[in-house]
């Protein structure tokens, strides 16, 4: 069956996004994430090399190259696989928060804090009139989020839009879901113009 590549890889495309739900490590969520737009750019790559000796593919396979050069989702999710496969920048992160607590009571002043993260030990500097050496440092526990990279001198932000319709929810593992819904569709309409194509070879 000539499109039982791209059908297998995204099916590792869907395990990938179930680990990404699934694990507390932002190590492994990170490689999922990799992991998962590497896959759906094969399917994508396999089906064209597939189909691309069928009369009438230029005509079904245009649509399909326009949506993935104007979609804000499906052009995120190809120049996201083109960073981390070229190492360029990551295109994920889990932003580190952490909250200072006055033990007093009294309340903090502050007027400007700054931070640096140097051989991984991070330095918070606190700008304040007070003297305060009854603190308390609490890390709160974040989520994953999609983050604006470069690639090739082009910037590109997290989508808002995809297919025409406003994105609602920008975490990773809803990103990866949509793009995978996609994906699918496209494998299944490539199934329909091969099936089509066959029979108009037969008769």
């Amino acid at each position: 069956m000539k499109l039982s590549g791209p059908k297998r890889d995204l099916k590792i495309a869907a395990l990938e996004i179930n680990k990404m739900k699934q694990t507390e490590s932002f190590d492994e969520f990170q490689e999922s994430w990799e992991n998962f737009l590497f896959r759906i750019e094969r399917s994508w790559e396999l089906t064209e090399r597939n189909l691309k000796s069928n009369e009438g593919f230029t005509q079904w396979y245009k649509p399909y190259t326009i949506l993935r050069k104007k979609d804000p989702l499906l052009v995120f999710l190809k120049q996201a696989r083109n960073s981390e496969m070229h190492c360029i920048s990551s295109t994920v992160t889990k932003p580190l928060k952490m909250v200072i607590k006055d033990k007093t009571g009294n309340g903090i002043t502050v007027n400007s804090i700054s931070s640096k993260l140097e051989s991984g030990t991070l330095t918070i500097n606190i700008d304040s009139p007070d003297i305060f050496p009854n603190v308390s440092l609490d890390v709160i526990p974040t989520s994953p989020q999609l983050t604006r990279f470069k690639n090739r001198g082009k910037w590109y932000n997290p989508p808002w839009h995809h297919l025409k319709v406003k994105i609602m929810d920008l975490h990773p593992v809803s990103i990866a879901e949509m793009g995978l819904t996609f994906y699918k569709a496209y494998i299944s309409d490539a199934e329909i113009f091969l099936e089509q194509n066959n029979s108009n070879k037969t008769n």
